[in-house]
């Protein structure tokens, strides 16, 4: 009764969708950004982008279509097929000048095929289509933890394409595809991100561990699905990638070449409870005994489980100290918690988002508060305590208590203290089901639904700059500052806490009294001209960060 239920609802809800699609549904959380809806777009949708001959936006299917978008009539076109191009599984779309590229699969019952094509435009509108790379067909699994090439993206330089190959199982379990690969994991050619030159053709990658070690095509290792890439104004690559079955969270990397960022043994900031040999899956507070996995025993003790490589160092995810997309579940407990509302972080974003759609305004095309900052969609709807909601094609596991439908803008600062970049997040749109890409043009996004629509987000042209609280409760306003500014954080059980700035090379540059006031003036005073992280302290502990500049 308790599934009939659960399917009722989601087949009530798709209906209500469906009905809805041309609706108004999605809408600014901000009074200086406008949402409009341009079409709608065709069933399975994945990727989206701007070709810069036409200046028009493509996108592409999962089953290998390719369509033109012409905004100002409202309409799509078909240009191109898998007949053409060749790749049936279709994941991963840019351009650079008139040469269109793509990322994708041939999947085959037991065994899948990765490839990179591109091509190169003709005076006719049609292209030539050359092979970047082709793969040894490899073994696949029969899991949802098949994810494939995908997360196509070219350098800055223009010298290199980068892109992801995907894992085959979820979280590092055995996956046999029905009996086919007895005790079979991960392989060579999974669980990564490559990189090659611009104007290779024809390369041929053997499933083989050896070759793909010494080829230099390897940049990164232990990604599970970095679905999306972007690059920021330093020239540095980043990479969402989202966990497995257990509530672990999801994940937004800084790419470096040659580190490991832990998939199958490190998750989302978590051990794989994996690990431990006895592991019992029943008393796991981040496991769902609703979710199907769990159900089909796939989460049993796993003696035979990969032990982790000696000498290896993991690269973690960057923290979100909030307030968007911020929930996690305590390991000990399973309560869930807000990591902007517990003075902590998390790594990255609420379990089972699925982020994508990842967007940085590396060009500062935008303006006053947006200038410079990054975005972020997720795939799958929030749900319930549980992590239910009849929104969801696939039922649990969703994320939690979270709603999961907005665009998220996070603000992505080095910290270095940390010596790493962190995280302050804020919604500024709602309303978005099945979203899978964004593309910026100028101060506008665009983001394109899965099985929905194509919609247009445009920031504004001016510099009004109202305030953008980014840890919940704290604000500090204004932010540049020149004489002064006011450092906000609700303080009800009147505990004494400090302020402290640190400069760029570490060093301590100001530190307050003690104080049990919720507001702080931060007078410039002493303090050098800068940029500098501000650390709002109680005790050891860190209730929130956030950088500060003063002119």
């Amino acid at each position: 009764m308790f599934y009939f239920d659960r399917i009722l609802r989601f087949s009530i809800f798709v209906l209500a969708c469906i009905s809805a699609v041309y609706g108004q549904r999605v809408s600014s959380l901000r009074p200086d950004i406008s949402v409009d809806s341009v079409l709608k777009v065709k069933f399975g949708a994945s990727k989206l982008a701007l070709d810069p001959i036409s200046k028009h936006l493509f996108y592409t299917t999962s089953d290998g279509k390719i369509y033109e978008v012409f905004e100002a009539s409202q309409t799509d076109s078909l240009r191109f097929t898998a007949n053409d191009h060749g790749l049936s599984r279709l994941q991963g779309l840019c351009f650079l000048d008139s040469t269109m590229y793509l990322a994708g699969n041939i999947w085959y019952s037991t065994t899948g095929i990765g490839m990179i094509m591109k091509g190169k435009l003709q005076e006719d509108g049609s292209r030539i289509w050359t092979t970047i790379v082709l793969t040894e067909a490899y073994p696949t699994s029969s899991s949802t933890g098949d994810h494939g090439f995908t997360a196509l993206n070219v350098d800055p330089s223009h010298q290199f394409l980068f892109f992801s190959g995907g894992s085959r199982t979820s979280f590092g379990e055995v996956e046999t595809n029905n009996g086919n690969y007895p005790g079979m994991r991960e392989q060579a050619l999974t669980s990564k991100i490559y990189r090659v030159p611009i104007d290779a053709e024809n390369l041929y990658w053997p499933n083989d561990s050896s070759f793909l070690a010494n080829s230099g095509y390897v940049f990164a290792e232990g990604t599970r699905n970095a679905y999306d890439m972007a690059w920021n104004a330093q020239n540095h690559l980043f990479a969402v990638d989202n966990a497995g079955d257990r509530d672990d969270p999801e994940e937004l990397n800084w790419i470096q070449e040659g580190k490991h960022y832990g998939f199958p043994w490190r998750i989302g900031g978590n051990t794989n409870p994996l690990l431990n040999p006895t592991y019992d899956a029943s008393q796991d507070p981040l496991i769902n005994h609703l979710n199907g996995a769990y159900l089909a025993g796939r989460f049993n003790a796993d003696p035979n489980f990969p032990p982790i490589p000696a000498g290896i160092q993991f690269s973690e995810p960057l923290r979100n100290f909030g307030n968007a997309a911020d929930y996690f579940k305590d390991e000990s407990t399973g309560q869930i918690k807000r990591a902007s509302g517990e003075g902590t972080s998390v790594q990255t974003f609420t379990p089972h988002r699925s982020p994508l759609g990842l967007i940085i305004d590396r060009d500062s095309l935008m303006m006053g508060v947006y200038k410079g900052k990054s975005f972020v969609m997720s795939f799958m709807p929030g749900g319930d305590s549980t992590g239910f909601t009849p929104l969801s094609p696939w039922g649990s596991p969703c994320p939690f208590v979270d709603s999961s439908r907005e665009l998220v803008m996070m603000d992505i600062q080095y910290d270095d203290v940390l010596a790493d970049y962190t995280i302050h997040s804020a919604n500024v749109a709602t309303g978005f089901y099945l979203p899978v890409d964004v593309e910026q043009i100028g101060n506008t996004l665009y983001i394109i639904e899965n099985n929905g629509v194509l919609w247009k987000l445009d920031f504004p042209v001016g510099t009004t700059e109202p305030p953008i609280c980014y840890a919940a409760g704290l604000i500090v306003y204004p932010n540049p500052f020149s004489t002064s500014c006011s450092v906000y954080y609700p303080n009800p059980s009147n505990e004494s806490r400090v302020i402290r700035l640190y400069a760029s090379n570490g060093q301590l540059a100001f530190e307050s009294e003690g104080f049990i006031d919720s507001t702080y003036e931060l007078l410039k005073a002493s303090i050098a001209k800068g940029s500098y992280t501000l650390v709002l302290q109680a005790g050891e502990e860190i209730l929130a960060r956030q950088k500060v500049i003063i002119y």
